[in-house]
């Protein structure tokens, strides 16, 4: 059986998001922002080239201060007559990534430059959208967190092979993993894992491993999430 699954942006991202062109104005963007339930509205042109962005806060920043004189139809005229073009993040300020963009890689990207979005471009054309929500979608499905089970926080030595250990442990028990996690940090000179089982009986699992040379710091069980 061939897997095509990479691991990669093409899987993970929102394909043909709601867009808005140049020419629209204010008003469509605010309304489409507000009836979509959408931070990030790409611009595109006829040929679905991106040539910028409009987010909510770009939406509050061209909005009428409330301290304006101005009545609420010569506010709904002005706005009205100006264009996304005059108040979208373009372009050439935008971080964008390619299909093939690992997600990691993604995420990693929207960290260091404090973003919330990042467009998908495809040949120059618009692919899809990377959101911060679509990144902690991602982290809560690694995590396993949709599906109940018993998470185990487990120390151990730093060293290859110590991990084949605390599987052969759960093979011992019939149990399967959910996920497992291991930042890179250390505590006391070794690592740390959080092992989530698919099993609301833990407690002999937990004294074997204890029994391996693998303390369990602690055990959460079944969430609710």
């Amino acid at each position: 059986m061939k897997i095509n699954y990479k691991g990669f942006m093409r899987e993970m991202i929102q394909r043909n998001p709601v867009t808005i062109n140049p020419d629209a104005s204010f008003s469509e963007a605010r309304n489409l922002i507000h009836k979509k339930g959408i931070r990030h509205l790409p611009v595109v042109d006829k040929d679905n080239r991106v040539i910028g962005i409009v987010t909510d806060a770009d939406i509050r920043k061209a909005a009428p201060s409330d301290a304006t004189t101005l009545s609420i139809y010569e506010i709904n005229y002005l706005l009205d007559k100006l264009k996304v073009s005059a108040f979208m993040t373009p372009k050439d300020k935008l971080i964008t990534i390619t299909p093939d963009t690992l997600v990691e890689e993604a995420v990693q990207l929207m960290r260091d430059h404090k973003i919330g979005c990042l467009p998908v471009l495809e040949n120059g054309k618009l692919y899809g959208i990377f959101t911060e929500t679509d990144a902690l979608d991602h982290l809560v499905d690694i995590f396993g967190l949709k599906q109940k089970g018993t998470r185990l926080t487990i120390a151990f030595e730093d060293k290859a092979g110590t991990m084949l250990g605390i599987l052969e442990v759960f093979k011992k028990h019939n149990v399967s993993v959910i996920s497992i996690v291991s930042p890179s940090f250390m505590i006391e000179g070794k690592r740390i894992a959080a092992i989530r089982i698919k099993t609301e009986e833990y407690e002999p699992i937990a004294k074997d491993l204890e029994k391996a040379g693998y303390p369990v710091l602690s055990i959460g069980r079944w969430p609710s999430i």
